[in-house]
């Protein structure tokens, strides 16, 4: 149970970071598209992204950030040494940001046909 709500509290509060600084302001929506996450699909998937809504992009990219951030961090509750600490993170953080971003590439790439 412990985990679960640090899960959540940590998901919930790493968004509304992403929704304050990112997804409300429209402004920078021209600067997140030539940031390297954009380029990293745009480059992998081959993506127009003139032809992505950048406003479902965002959501889509930090909802996905989240739930990574918030998996890593709650999966490092599960050890109590740092270093153990580190090396879980790390060994969960890396293949959760390949294969859910390979779900978001997959999806856009579908999409935008």
């Amino acid at each position: 149970m412990i985990y679960l709500m640090a899960f959540i509290i940590s998901f919930l509060f790493i968004y509304l970071f992403y929704f304050l600084t990112v997804i409300i302001q429209r402004k920078k929506h021209e600067k997140f598209k030539k940031s390297n996450q954009v380029m990293y699909f745009v480059k992998r998937y081959k993506l127009d992204i003139n032809k992505i809504d950048i406003k479902q992009f965002v959501n889509i990219i930090s909802v996905a950030n989240s739930l990574i951030i918030a998996i890593a961090f709650t999966s490092t509750f599960l050890v109590e040494n740092i270093f153990l600490q580190l090396l879980v993170g790390l060994l969960v953080l890396i293949p959760l940001l390949l294969i859910i971003y390979d779900f978001i590439g997959k999806y856009l790439k579908r999409k935008c046909k």
